[in-house]
């Protein structure tokens, strides 16, 4: 799911002659970059499965694609240079959520356009697709690549290969001369008419990781869009409410293939909603009975309301497959902010799915958000906002009831622009940032709770800390398969033991916290956070 891009209109770049190419010489080189998600201090690694998406045609085409990670390259900035000195490169692209991934990929847009000024660069993802005017105006950035661009990216580099203008082109936004042109929107990729992504353009052996369900877990994508109506989500402005999907013979193979190339034994499956069409849920679960397909696969995305209304046949098929994680979005314990965010769903219901992954031993990650623009009146939405904590606390307590297995994460509601919420949002006074680098520090959950700036009208400093608090800290430390997954990536025996010590002494006091609910004076949470920064564990 995931994926964007100073050309003329009517006319050739100036560049043109770095562009040159023959039939009888080799195909350009196109650069990717992919930015870190989260502050330097916390290291992170994983598929670029963005990027991969809108290299498959080039890649299929010959091009030479090269992908650029922090966590790929020593010094990504340093070889990037290198190699665009030492080759023809078309462009350098960039893939960018909002929050981080903003700041380290302007960091490098920066540093690139210093050196080569004439060479396009072009920016996609989500955060470019929702606010394409907003980023190009950046003066780093020159095309912005809306929506899937597997397609979209491919045309674009023939048609700056070739000095082509990008009237044609749809998906785009583009500086040219002292305006921005925007093209219509491109249409919903057919992903069973598309190569399967090419995990070879980068090293496997970097992007690996162990999960609660497997040591070598490989990160995937099966389909784009979800087809709900969730009011905080902009699936809306992205996708438009599509959803378009590989084909249960497609993801097997591909599967298949990845197992035996890559010797994993897990699947992280990142698709937006995984579970939308149960016939195909089923046949994949069939295809990997028949063939003995050993693999462990979570992380899938779902809706409490559908999976539940699943056949206990294809349950019993997610189970005998390998189905060990499944992630939800439960919001709320508070029915009001349920229909206000137009989930479709009660609180019922999400106990209802609980004792089902129960009964088949699936866990559940939950995700659960506070925070909501209530009302204009500050006294009551003071009192909503009270009400949403007490609600969700109390449903969550229900939940471990049920199940002690399953892992909560509860973040801070953030208006996304194109979401209904964001409108609701802007009618009560929220202002957003007016400018790209205005993003790049905007996070549900802040790295660092005690100096995080607060965006939102609707709660306070000591209610998003404690927000924080029981993400990170209260409900990780309550998740024996993360602790026992973290315990792996310490080497050293001393190491591993003063975890253990450590851990079982912690678990007691957060324990006593979440039994009694009290969250003031949250000294052992900053220590936490210290050692979650400087241990670099997570």
């Amino acid at each position: 799911m995931l994926m964007t891009f100073l050309i003329f209109l009517t006319m050739p770049l100036n560049t043109s002659k770095n562009f040159k190419t023959s039939p009888k010489l080799p195909k350009p080189s196109v650069i990717l970059y992919f930015p870190t998600p989260f502050p330097y201090h916390r290291p992170w690694k994983g598929v670029p499965l963005a990027l991969l998406a809108i290299s498959r045609i080039l890649d299929k085409e010959r091009y030479t694609v090269k992908i650029y990670a922090p966590f790929l390259q020593n010094n990504s900035i340093k070889e990037i240079i290198k190699y665009t000195k030492q080759n023809k490169v078309v462009c350098l692209g960039v893939s960018a959520m909002t929050g981080f991934q903003i700041y380290d990929g302007l960091k490098i847009s920066k540093q690139f356009k210093k050196v080569f000024s004439k060479i396009p660069i072009i920016w996609g993802g989500w955060h470019p697709s929702i606010l394409p005017i907003q980023t190009v105006k950046n003066k780093f950035i020159d095309i912005v690549v809306r929506g899937q661009g597997d397609k979209t990216f491919p045309r674009l580099v023939h048609a700056l290969e070739k000095k082509q203008n990008l009237k044609s082109i749809n998906g785009l936004t583009y500086k040219y001369k002292n305006k921005i042109i925007t093209t219509p929107d491109s249409t919903p990729v057919k992903l069973d008419d598309m190569p399967p992504l090419p995990y070879h353009l980068i090293n496997i052996d970097k992007c690996l990781w162990g999960t609660e369900y497997g040591v070598k877990t490989l990160p995937y994508i099966s389909s784009y869009g979800c087809p709900h109506r969730c009011g905080f989500c902009v699936e809306e402005v992205v996708n438009k409410r599509h959803w378009t999907a590989l084909s249960a013979q497609n993801i097997f193979k591909e599967w298949k293939t990845l197992i035996k190339k890559y010797k994993v034994d897990s699947i992280a499956v990142y698709d937006s909603n995984f579970f939308v069409n149960e016939k195909r849920v089923s046949d994949l679960c069939k295809l990997l009975v028949k063939y003995k397909l050993n693999i462990k696969w979570g992380n899938a995305n779902g809706r409490v309301r559908q999976l539940s209304q699943f056949k206990p046949e294809t349950w019993k098929l997610m189970k005998k497959t390998g189905c060990a994680m499944i992630l939800t979005g439960a919001e709320s314990g508070n029915q009001k902010a349920l229909d206000l965010i137009s989930k479709d769903m009660n609180a019922e219901e999400i106990i209802t799915f609980t004792k089902l992954c129960h009964k088949y031993k699936i866990k559940i990650l939950y995700s659960f958000l506070v925070g909501l623009p209530w009302s204009k009146n500050s006294s009551e939405n003071k009192i909503f906002v009270a009400d949403e904590y007490k609600s969700t606390l109390s449903l969550i307590d229900k939940l471990l009831k049920i199940s002690t297995t399953n892992r909560y994460t509860y973040y801070v509601f953030l208006p996304y622009p194109g979401a209904p919420m964001f409108h609701r949002a802007v009618s009560f006074g929220y202002i957003a940032p007016k400018t790209l680098v205005g993003w790049s520090n905007y996070l549900m959950s802040p790295e660092d709770a005690f100096q995080s700036v607060l965006r939102q009208k609707w709660i306070t400093p000591k209610q998003a800390t404690m927000t924080a608090m029981l993400t990170q800290y209260i409900f990780g430390l309550m998740d024996l398969d993360s602790i026992n997954m973290l315990s792996q990536r310490i080497n050293s025996k001393i190491g591993k033991f003063i975890f253990k010590f450590t851990y079982k002494i912690t678990l007691i006091i957060v324990k006593l916290r979440w039994k009694y609910k009290y969250f003031d004076l949250p000294l052992d949470y900053w220590l936490f956070t210290q050692v979650h920064k400087y241990a670099r564990l997570i």
